[in-house]
């Protein structure tokens, strides 16, 4: 048998093992998840884990976390919307996400009852918000679930520490973020954007070669690679390479716009024109946008100046995120609360916050203020008004743009991990194939370059979140967290 047949006969057999080996996969519905909260999703980057429940113990309370099938934090909806409801859907990070706190003490739900404390079930109020999310995913988790349920009103939910972050690809694995390679991103291209990911091959793989996805998170989580960022000494390396050697990325955020450098500059940049994008979808479908601005926690504190002082060059400005997007509203004609002045009066109150994030009486203080705003912006009636209002509200009719978003979107929130359809899983493995070759030739060498910098968060078993509250702060990976850390 010559050489060439026994090539052809390999190459044929890897092929063979390849296919057979996504197959195995696909029949055993093998998946991987980033955390205890989050899962890998195709389209999203992750989203939380559908349908899990489980106790946390946070400053000597019992919370329990709970995600409803769709992979959100939030109680089951029906896709249609029912005669005479009117829907808000809310997009964000983990504020919005609230692993900290009981489902019914979040704002999103505590807001649904106070607007229909005079008349039961005329609102409806649905969070997609998800940890560690930036403004695209909001974006994207608008445009693929949130317009099927036909809203009313979209209340974007932004917390800038590492929003404007989570924004930039020029900050890849710098913000303390562990999910930055799962992670989209939109960039500027000929002054529009253009959604792309830091890794675009094996996102790719991830998304249609399920083994792929699961024997690499493996090999991560075995060799140590899934550790939080922010213990990752590589870390500061990274940040010395990137040109930062002051102020932390993060609270770069607070440092005016003349002396931003570049790759936050950029996210400032993307995340205003990715908000444009929003207020441009909504006003399209008649939808109300609302954006809600959640401050940082030393925003609020009395020793700011000195938190400040303590910080290396260059100079941040208190005021500066809620100053920028405030007037950014105020350009696109939209409505904003910005509970920075919604707290001030409850600072002792309000303060302070679970693990980074908003406490019970935070979550109240935030959903009065947005019940504020929509009783004032005319979109809720106030009590005296609904008291005489009518019951029936027949929902509007949709345009055949509407009917074709919703039709789009069903399949898919009906089955939210489901991957996207190949044409070409043949392609792939092949391409599986050829990547089990290669590594028998390069060996290690390939195997190294395939391992990312960004870190992950690695916890053992669920029973560990209950007994140490410290595991919270996964709900945003710390961000803003851990003052001391910063």
């Amino acid at each position: 048998m010559s050489r060439r047949i026994k090539l052809v006969l390999l190459c044929a057999s890897m092929l063979v093992g390849a296919a057979l080996f996504e197959v195995a996969f696909r029949a055993a519905n093998l998946d991987f998840n980033l955390s205890p909260n989050w899962k890998y999703h195709p389209v999203l980057g992750w989203s939380q884990v559908p349908s899990a429940t489980y106790d946390i113990v946070l400053e000597d309370r019992r919370v329990q976390v709970s995600f409803n099938s769709a992979g959100f934090r939030d109680i089951e909806h029906e896709e249609a919307k029912p005669p005479g409801v009117k829907r808000i859907v809310v997009i964000g990070d983990s504020f919005s996400e609230a692993v900290q706190v009981n489902l019914d003490e979040t704002f999103h739900r505590r807001l649904e009852g106070l607007l229909n404390q005079e008349e039961p079930g005329r609102w409806e109020v649905i969070n997609l918000g998800v940890g560690d999310f930036g403004t695209a995913q909001a974006v994207i988790a608008l445009n693929e679930y949130g317009l099927a349920f036909d809203p009313d009103v979209v209340i974007h939910q932004i917390f800038p520490l590492n929003d404007i972050c989570n924004n930039s690809l020029s900050l890849f694995a710098l913000c303390r973020s562990d999910n930055d390679r799962y992670r989209p991103y939109f960039v500027e291209a000929d002054g529009e954007l253009r959604q792309t990911y830091q890794q675009p091959i094996r996102t790719v793989l991830r998304r249609h070669v399920v083994s792929y996805g699961v024997v690499e998170r493996r090999f991560l989580t075995l060799t140590g690679h899934d550790a939080l960022d922010r213990d990752d000494p590589a870390r500061g390396i990274r940040l010395l390479r990137s040109g930062f050697r002051g102020l932390d990325p993060l609270l770069l955020t607070y440092v005016p716009a003349e002396r931003q450098p570049e790759a936050v500059a950029q996210g400032w940049r993307i995340t205003e024109t990715l908000i444009e994008r929003l207020v441009r979808v909504t006003r399209e479908r008649g939808i109300a946008y609302l954006g809600m601005v959640v401050p940082f926690e030393m925003r609020l504190h009395p020793d700011w100046e000195s938190f400040a002082q303590r910080q290396p060059p260059p100079g941040m400005d208190r005021k500066y995120p809620e100053r920028r997007l405030s007037a950014h509203f105020d350009r696109l004609g939209v409505g904003s609360v910005m509970l920075m002045d919604d707290f001030q009066p409850y600072i002792e109150e309000v303060l302070p916050y679970l693990s980074g994030h908003l406490s019970v009486a935070g979550h109240r203080r935030a959903a009065e203020a947005l019940h504020r705003e929509l009783v004032e912006s005319g979109i809720a009636a106030p009590k005296t008004e609904l008291r005489d209002a009518s019951t029936s509200h027949p929902p509007q009719a949709k345009s055949s743009k509407d009917e074709a978003a919703t039709t789009s979107t069903a399949s898919a929130r009906a089955h939210p991990h489901r991957r996207p359809r190949s044409t070409g899983l043949i392609s792939f493995y092949l391409l599986t194939a050829l990547v089990s070759i290669a590594a028998m030739v390069a060996g290690e060498p390939l195997v190294r370059s395939l391992v990312p910098e960004v870190t992950f968060w690695r916890v053992s078993n669920i029973d560990r979140l209950v007994d140490d509250p410290e595991c919270v702060g996964i709900a945003g990976v710390g961000l803003g967290a851990r003052l001391d850390e910063l």
